[in-house]
């Protein structure tokens, strides 16, 4: 991991409270984003704070969002205005001996960036892309995009160049004088399992479940 501050791409990207668990390394903030799938969206319009979860998917260095084109948070990306996008993933529960040590074992990134709106051909390609990314193994599974759809659909970019990633891994760090306490201690492991694949109900007859569907996430 690269830890250490003058790793860190910029000021407001610099983990600073309990900077031992950051980590600068692209290949960590693509693993957190590939595997959230959500990232929290946050803009700030005439002062006013505003947040929104929203499926965003990597391609390369960038990530995309997309959305209708009357959407204020897409409207305000289009304009090229900064945002802040937040990625967490908990992967257990940290229980100790009180409940102030009592923790969680997660990977989270912070992105900073400013939108680029995509148009003309490059859109449509890449919202097939997109989708590609989020549903892997989809390919050619679906329609061409409508003019109409297309048209009142706004796509984002967004550079991954200043960005923070924050890992927390391990078991509970009790105070010395609590670790003889009659209490349990460790970690509660938490995993991301999906289900079977639920036909549609309108689905004609001879229609298969497809691989990707059966194995999902099934990487190409």
């Amino acid at each position: 991991m690269a830890r250490t501050r003058d790793q860190a791409p910029s000021q407001r990207a610099t983990v600073k409270q309990t900077a031992a668990r950051a980590d600068y390394e692209a290949a960590t903030l693509y693993k957190i984003i590939d595997e959230a799938l959500v990232g929290t969206v946050s803009i700030a319009v005439d002062g006013q704070p505003f947040a929104l979860p929203m499926m965003i998917a990597r391609i390369d260095e960038h990530i995309y969002l997309h959305g209708s084109r009357t959407s204020r948070i897409i409207k305000h990306l289009t304009a090229g205005h900064e945002v802040c996008i937040a990625f967490t993933l908990i992967d257990g529960i940290v229980v100790a001996r009180s409940g102030m040590n009592c923790s969680a074992n997660y990977r989270s990134a912070v992105v900073h960036g400013r939108g680029e709106a995509v148009d003309g051909a490059e859109k449509a390609e890449l919202l097939h892309q997109i989708t590609y990314a989020l549903i892997p193994g989809s390919k050619d599974d679906y329609r061409e995009h409508l003019p109409e759809e297309l048209k009142a659909t706004s796509l984002i970019r967004i550079t991954l160049n200043e960005a923070a990633c924050k890992v927390r891994i391990g078991g509970p760090k009790d105070d010395k004088d609590d670790v003889h306490l009659p209490y349990w201690a460790g970690v509660i492991p938490l995993t991301h399992v999906y289900g079977e694949p639920i036909p549609a109900t309108d689905l004609p007859a001879g229609i298969e479940t497809p691989e990707y569907a059966l194995k999902f996430p099934l990487r190409d």
